[in-house]
């Protein structure tokens, strides 16, 4: 048997009054519907209203407003709820359905707790509070059960979800699971950007008026400033950093060549390494430390370097499509030294695992798929989708997209049952203010 929440999610928990005190609102309160022998009240209606309202704001976190605001907009949608409700515990009276005396104090005892009342005493003047006898809400808490036990009947059996249902469920909201994606084994080809002559000329002009200044004694956190543009992790241009020497091996070729050359207070000339210009100074040295700063200088990309990549990335991308080998086509072409001896290859990564313009590129793309040369920081890359597995959901999360599923065709169901309920119904409502 399916859990008791999942039906009580649609049914109106609220009490339909019919108890002594709601009868005299009945008497003096403005009828907004009948239903077959019933009737509605605004005093009633206004009741649900003030409890979604509440409901609004302690479990939605609305504000008092907004909650006031949405409730209000929720009027009608209330007084068609209350009206199937009505006639849901009308048929179950009808039909005679049972509910034992034990059932009925898990009933209320339940809704205690929910309500976190603790003492009966505070129970009673609650109820009082809101216009109710104990007898009466003990008759509505019984005939509610009564509904819950018809629909329990009449739609739970037809609530049944497959694991095809789950899946494809997944399937058509991967967006709403953010933590799953596919995992892709990639191949690219790297296009990277090589400035021209005249680029890497502009690049060591503004080094060496860099290194001169330092020479003469400017400060070299301020040129830092001025001409650095990136940094290396922990490693900032123009502040000072201790390293020991072993640690220094570990850094890229720039570092691991110039910082053991240098004296303390000495300075290098610029040195190139891959698009770049270093500077160091050496603040102190040791036979097993360097305090050193440095400045870094990336050439800057002319329009003629970015055009003649472009190119280059397009007569590659046109060679694919002529059906070429892309393997043989990236150790031909690819400028990334770390893949291109291996055909491409990337591995495999999870979709979110890679940066957001890798994925963007490569999403949508199916196994043997290729896509048009995409320009990214270093350059143009042309990727590849060599393998592409689904991911898989755990117990917990099909679990929680059953429970869901079956949720949604409760409602559905519910809405089909009490359709039938209220064409075999005298139903008349009055216009709502």
């Amino acid at each position: 048997m399916f859990s008791r929440q999942v039906c009580c999610a649609v049914i109106i928990s609220i009490l339909i009054v019919c108890a002594v005190d709601s009868a005299r609102a009945r008497t003096f309160d403005q009828i907004i519907a009948y239903v077959n022998d019933e009737v509605i009240t605004n005093w009633e209606l206004e009741n649900l209203v003030r409890q979604r309202e509440l409901e609004l704001k302690q479990i939605h976190n609305f504000s008092n407003r907004e909650a006031a605001e949405k409730a209000q907009q929720e009027r009608s949608e209330l007084l068609d709820r209350l009206i199937r409700q009505m006639l849901l515990v009308e048929t179950a009276l009808t039909l005679k359905v049972e509910i034992t005396d034990e059932e009925l104090e898990m009933y209320i005892k339940t809704f205690k707790q929910r309500a976190k009342i603790e003492t009966h005493e505070e129970f009673v003047n609650q109820l009082k509070a809101e216009g109710f006898t104990e007898s009466a809400f003990r008759e509505q808490s019984k005939r509610n059960l009564m509904a819950e036990r018809l629909l329990e009947r009449r739609i739970f059996p037809r609530l049944q979800v497959r694991d095809s249902d789950v899946l494809e469920f997944f399937e058509e909201n991967r967006h709403r699971f953010t933590t799953k994606s596919d995992k892709l084994q990639l191949r690219h080809i790297l296009i990277a950007f090589k400035p021209s002559e005249a680029d890497r000329k502009e690049a060591l002009k503004k080094a060496e008026t860099a290194f001169q200044a330092a020479k003469d004694g400017a400060s070299f956190e301020a040129l830092a400033k001025r001409y650095s543009k990136e940094q290396r992790g922990d490693l900032v241009p123009g502040v000072a950093i201790e390293l020991t020497l072993n640690e220094i091996e570990k850094l890229p070729k720039p570092f691991r060549e110039s910082l053991p050359t240098l004296s303390e207070n000495g300075i290098s000339a610029p040195f190139e390494d891959e698009n770049k210009f270093y500077i160091f100074k050496v603040d102190r040295k040791t036979d097993h430390a360097v305090v050193f700063r440095y400045i870094v200088i990336r050439l800057k990309l002319g329009e003629q370097a970015i055009q003649t990549a472009q190119e280059q990335a397009d007569l590659v991308y046109q060679k694919l499509i002529q059906e070429e080998d892309f393997s043989a086509l990236a150790g031909r072409y690819s400028d990334d030294a770390q893949t291109k001896a291996n055909g491409g290859d990337l591995g495999s990564h999870s979709l979110n695992e890679l940066t957001p313009e890798t994925r963007k590129a490569v999403e949508n793309l199916q196994v043997g798929e290729f896509q048009a040369p995409v320009k990214m920081r270093f350059g143009f890359h042309i990727f590849k989708v060599d393998e592409k597995t689904p991911p898989e959901l755990n117990d917990v999360e099909k679990n929680q997209i059953r429970s869901m599923l079956r949720q949604q065709k409760f409602e559905e169901e519910w809405k089909v049952y009490t359709d039938m309920l209220l064409e075999n119904a005298y139903v008349k409502i009055k216009p709502l203010d």
